[in-house]
């Protein structure tokens, strides 16, 4: 078994994966889907390499979620989220896999992946990603070690759609607001350049014969 070694308080920001990022939104799927691989191993290797100070550590850290969630404070709750994310990556005992993920999150936590608070705040999610950081505690806890797999693909898979919805939510309301715009412009044309509907074609008058 690998111990791990310990770690900085916050990992290094690696300037040219953020840039990455800013240019190109939709890679936020992709670290999402890096996120769904990792998480699943590391869920079943938290539960059944966890040390009893390693459980005390992910303890507390949903402890805190579950008072920042009670609390409504959505700000609080997104860094309390990936606190406990980071307990169960040290708890792998994996020095590669925490050390990635620590790099990762902190990264998360300065939105370069995506906005995490727009996430949060569609209808009912908190509440089931709140169900969903339980289920994957307590099956850790009870070192069930295939469910806590499955728990976290569950949770991942679900942060995922979120995103996509959020995504497509603001793309519909900047193509509203536009239209808008431009129809109070002194054209009146509601349309952009790239949104116009195609030209219909005029039909060639018939020469007489």
């Amino acid at each position: 078994m690998t111990m791990t070694t310990p770690l900085p308080p916050s990992a290094p920001y690696p300037e040219s994966l953020a840039a990455l990022f800013k240019a190109h939104p939709d890679s936020a799927f992709d670290y999402l889907e890096f996120r769904l691989y990792i998480a699943r191993t590391a869920a079943r290797l938290a539960a059944e390499r966890g040390t009893e100070e390693d459980r005390l550590q992910m303890t507390q850290a949903f402890q805190a979620l579950c008072q920042c969630h009670e609390s409504d404070t959505a700000d609080a709750e997104l860094q309390a989220d990936a606190d406990f994310h980071l307990s169960i990556y040290r708890a792998c005992h994996n020095a590669v896999m925490a050390f990635v993920m620590t790099t990762l999150i902190t990264m998360q936590r300065r939105d370069v992946f995506y906005d995490r608070l727009s996430t949060y705040q569609q209808s009912g999610a908190r509440e089931a990603l709140m169900e969903q950081h339980r289920a994957l505690y307590l099956t850790i806890m009870n070192r069930q070690g295939d469910q806590a797999a499955e728990a976290a693909e569950t949770h991942i898979r679900f942060a995922s759609r979120a995103l996509r919805e959020s995504m497509e939510t603001a793309s519909r309301l900047q193509v509203s607001l536009r239209r808008r715009k431009r129809a109070t412009s002194p054209d009146g044309n509601p349309f952009s350049d790239d949104e116009k509907p195609p030209a219909r074609r005029r039909r060639a008058k018939a020469k007489p014969v």
